[in-house]
């Protein structure tokens, strides 16, 4: 079976609704012979295809998309990745057919690992906390001290026959002082671990806001409503930056990070019951420190959306085939922003090309990122050394590019540039960011960085991989780390 789960199901509702190749084809726009590629799983297919043909089908387009089954492939891989499992699971023959027989079991050992997870973080964390929390360690030091008191009073009591009645009554009044001293010093540890909010799950709350704007396709229907209301509302398309007076500091802020503000505070009244709806409702967002991550996120596509509002955005960005500097001179916003945006150009029947997207620190480190359903970014490691958003450390300012093949046969364009985040201060270090966007290259026709490199020359197209615990090519000069399954 090929990775390519859409075939199959493309099939499977072909046969159900009793057509013909040469008739679903038709109805699609397509070539009954691509359509047999297609089904056989020897060609990709994008989302607006996907689209055609789940209308030509009558069934909602996702029915067709593989992009659950896909997180769950990519989940499990990295389960093989865990050195805690990766000795005794062997190669994995094809990850993809175990989850595209059986998705029920997929996602049961998903969870079950994801269970086990959540117990040694768990574990560790307590531990961490006994060790290092004051609260822990002053109620423990209090135990120990009223046990030490109430066992020497018994003792004196036990041992000394001569005490006179008085000296008898002090002693039992100081075992009764310290019994009360232990029993409030218990029941302060026993609340707290009762608390719900110490629960320790696995991952970190960026890691469940992730999960979350994954699981949403990063398209919020109901927050793009919110930001259209609040146009109509104002005569002005966006906020701009408020001249400042001469008495204030200049404030450490481009004027588009300003804007920017503005939008998110303007907005943040009409746009809190919707937020807290779709927070408050999510499974993916289990601690409080995630709830409030996501919020704040969802502000952010709040003020994007007024910034750049959907629709004039897309035609925008169709027409300079997602020049992002093009759209951020046109938006007056700064070119993270409009990378951003772009990610989330994903209505229902007005999508515009799907872009993954990254966002490094010069360590390695990701603090965002969105995957697409063939291109897993990394979560827990640096990702291929060969992507483009780390070389573009090496020229910040400047869009670094290339076309990628993956050890799948998958070909993306990458397209990156470091940005420089303004000093807090004279004295702060130079902050520099590298932001990536990622389209399949079937796409590309349709982006302005793709243009100039010719794709029929082999040495055009980069070899990269995911990680190189994941990758499998053994001759490449920048891997780190040997092959899991070497």
């Amino acid at each position: 079976m090929s990775e390519n789960l859409a075939g199959l199901k493309i099939r499977a509702q072909r046969k159900r609704a009793g057509l013909t190749q040469g008739e679903l084809a038709r109805r699609a726009g397509i070539s009954a012979s691509y359509l047999n590629l297609i089904e056989l799983n020897k060609r990709s297919i994008a989302g607006a295809l996907i689209d055609r043909i789940a209308a030509s089908l009558g069934i909602d387009r996702s029915e067709l998309d593989d992009t659950s089954e896909r997180r769950s492939m990519d989940f499990l891989r990295e389960l093989l990745a865990d050195p805690e499992f990766a000795a005794s699971a062997g190669h994995p023959q094809k990850v993809e057919e175990f989850v595209g027989r059986h998705p029920d079991w997929a996602n049961l050992l998903l969870r079950v690992y994801r269970g086990f997870i959540d117990r040694g973080q768990a574990v560790v964390a307590l531990a961490d906390r006994l060790n290092r929390d004051p609260f822990l360690s002053e109620n423990v030091h209090r135990i120990l001290t009223s046990v030490t008191a109430v066992r020497s009073a018994s003792e004196i009591l036990e041992n000394y026959d001569q005490l006179k009645p008085a000296e008898r009554d002090r002693f039992i009044e100081i075992i009764a002082a310290d019994s009360q001293k232990l029993s409030h010093a218990a029941r302060s540890l026993a609340q707290f671990f009762d608390n719900p909010e110490v629960r320790v799950t696995s991952g970190t709350s960026t890691e469940q806001v992730d999960a979350f704007m994954l699981e949403s396709d990063n398209y919020f229907p109901a927050l793009e409503a919110v930001a259209a209301e609040h146009l109509r509302r104002h005569e002005q398309d966006a906020p701009c930056a408020a001249p400042r007076r001469p008495w204030e500091e200049p404030a450490a802020e481009t004027v588009q990070s300003r804007r920017f503000r503005l939008a998110k505070e303007a907005s943040a009244a009409a746009a809190r019951p919707a937020i807290e709806a779709l927070v408050d409702a999510h499974p993916a967002l289990v601690s409080t420190e995630a709830r409030s991550f996501a919020a704040s996120a969802l502000h952010a596509y709040v003020a994007a959306a007024i910034l750049m509002p959907y629709d004039a955005f897309l035609a925008a960005a169709e027409r300079v085939r997602y020049d992002l500097d093009l759209l951020s001179r046109m938006f007056d916003v700064s070119y993270e922003q409009v990378a951003h945006r772009l990610a989330t150009l994903r209505r229902p029947g007005a999508e515009g090309v799907r872009f993954a997207f990254m966002r490094s620190d010069p360590s390695g480190y990701v603090t965002k990122r969105l995957p697409l359903p063939r291109l897993p970014l990394p979560r827990h490691s640096n990702a291929c050394p060969l992507w483009v958003i780390y070389t573009a450390f090496q020229a910040p300012g400047t869009a670094v590019r290339s076309f990628g093949e993956l050890p799948s046969g998958d070909r993306f364009l990458f397209v990156a540039r470091a940005v420089e985040k303004m000093p807090q201060s004279m004295t702060a270090p130079r902050r520099l960011l590298s932001v990536m966007l990622v389209c399949s290259s079937s796409e590309a026709w349709r982006v302005v960085y793709g243009d100039g490199i010719d794709r029929s020359d082999p040495k055009a197209i980069l070899p990269v991989g995911t990680s190189c615990r994941l990758c499998p090519r053994p001759a490449c000069s920048h891997r780190q780390e040997a092959h899991l399954f070497a």
